[in-house]
């Protein structure tokens, strides 16, 4: 086997040890802290509300777009308006059961 075969520096298991022990700490240094605290009410009642308002807003917007585009006027708007509020409620449902499910986790 001549000289050119083997690489330049071969790492050993403890040069490999090493480097990986390093990983790890830089790891931890840069690993974010676990929330472990309640969420208070105002937040709550700030994701429910924007989740319900960008449901009604959106449903409400489109069906007004339906309305220009297709001319039957105010049907779009408000059909548009009763999706969008049936689609903030499931957003709230699903907001509620996600933030339920995760404080029964602790």
């Amino acid at each position: 086997m001549s000289r050119k075969d083997e690489s330049p520096r071969d790492p050993s298991k403890a040069d490999l040890d090493s480097l990986q022990q390093r990983i790890d700490a830089r790891r931890e240094k840069y690993r974010p802290e676990p929330d472990n605290a309640q969420r208070s009410a105002w937040q709550l009642g700030m994701r429910y509300g924007s989740e319900f308002f960008g449901g009604v807003l959106v449903g409400g917007g489109l069906g007004f777009a339906l309305d220009h585009f297709a001319g039957i006027s105010p049907w779009g708007l408000i059909a548009g308006t009763m999706f969008g509020f049936a689609a903030g409620t499931l957003n709230v449902v699903r907001a509620a059961q996600e933030i339920s499910s995760e404080s029964q986790e602790r």
